[in-house]
């Protein structure tokens, strides 16, 4: 797949929010073709204490596709293991 020219993934809805707990590098999304193809946008940091939604798969095995303010991003999900296992623990306790 190439990054100038992603597919759309089946559609998944936003369910899992988690809020940063730190800086997040995330690529932004950039719709082509009224949403039926995207590509890659710029890098950015989301900032600590911001809230996500988990909306799908990224564009390989090692990210994921979020949302956050309105925009989607792919981010890496090793950056969003630490606020999951968070949500975890929280949601045992």
């Amino acid at each position: 797949m190439k990054a100038e020219d992603l597919e759309h993934a089946t559609a998944i809805p936003f369910q899992q929010s988690y809020t940063l707990h730190r800086n997040v590098s995330a690529i932004q999304i950039l719709s082509i073709d009224g949403e039926q193809r995207s590509r890659l946008g710029l890098i950015t940091q989301l900032p600590e204490g911001v809230q996500v939604e988990v909306g799908g798969p990224g564009f390989d095995d090692r990210t994921v596709k979020i949302r956050c303010g309105g925009t989607s991003y792919y981010v890496f999900l090793e950056d969003l293991d630490p606020q999951r296992k968070r949500a975890a623990w929280a949601s045992a306790g």
